[in-house]
């Protein structure tokens, strides 16, 4: 294999993207990941303009990770970590302006979907990048405070989602959907300690 390993997160990530494609009657799956693929692509357009280089892509199993952040300064990470949820409004609004000239259901569920994307993302928590642009806004010597309210909001936050989806009535794969964001920052808070 040209003498790259192969890690057992991105193989995990692919079986999970082959189960969700296979189980995915709506297309949400679909959707989501195009809305990934722009927040993603912004992400790494943002860092090339800023450094004049591509980053280095390393595929997780909570999706695509950048090195390379070292190399920038504070002022250029925030660009670079807003542009992701930047993209995923202006698409949104690109998708919306579409629909009301073609009134098509699924740009309207697909500008939903890009919407939640960026506002997910700017959620202050966790490994998003919300949560990083808190870091790079407070000064340094405040930073292991941010991170004690970051993990108490992050225990609020799950602790919502699965009362949410545990007391509204809805059906089960609405419940489980429900549950992955949450479930997702949970698992990455643990791995990233």
């Amino acid at each position: 294999m040209n003498g790259r390993h192969v890690s057992v997160q991105s193989v995990l990530l692919c079986a999970c993207l082959a189960c969700g494609l296979l189980f995915d009657p709506m297309g949400f799956l679909r959707m989501a990941l195009v809305c990934a693929v722009v927040h993603e692509c912004a992400h790494v357009l943002a860092f090339a303009v800023c450094t004049r280089r591509l980053p280095e892509l390393r595929f997780e199993l909570g999706g695509i990770g950048m090195w390379g952040t070292h190399l920038l300064s504070r002022t250029a990470e925030l660009v670079v970590l807003a542009a992701g949820p930047c993209a995923n409004f202006l698409f949104s609004a690109v998708l919306l302006a579409l629909a009301e000239r073609r009134a098509r259901y699924g740009l309207y569920f697909m500008s939903a979907v890009s919407l939640c994307t960026g506002l997910y993302n700017l959620l202050p928590f966790g490994v998003l990048d919300g949560a990083r642009i808190l870091q790079n806004l407070i000064p340094a010597e405040k930073i292991g405070a941010l991170y004690r309210f970051q993990r108490a909001a992050l225990c609020l936050f799950c602790a919502a989602a699965v009362g949410l989806a545990l007391l509204c009535p809805m059906p089960p794969c609405a419940r489980i959907t429900a549950l992955l964001g949450p479930g997702y920052l949970l698992v990455k808070e643990k791995i990233e300690r």
